[in-house]
């Protein structure tokens, strides 16, 4: 096993800012993956194969919808 020793190599330090919002993160995410998964299948066939993608492909589409993050005061 190899171990990086090197002055750059440092544990992250985890802030209570970011423990705080990780709730409200995965409710927000939540969120965000049904109203993607909503308005997909609201698309008619057309539609959807126009944008690329067919109603098998609408569960993983909104699973890897963009991600909200939480920033404190604008960071």
């Amino acid at each position: 096993m190899f171990y990086d020793t090197s002055s750059t190599a440092r544990p992250r330090r985890t802030s209570l800012w970011t423990i705080a919002a990780q709730p409200w993160q995965m409710l927000a995410n939540l969120m965000l993956q049904r109203q993607t998964r909503t308005t997909l299948s609201n698309l008619s066939d057309h539609h959807l194969k126009d944008i690329g993608i067919s109603r098998s492909d609408i569960p993983h589409v909104s699973r890897n919808a963009a991600r909200v993050h939480f920033t404190r005061f604008g960071r």
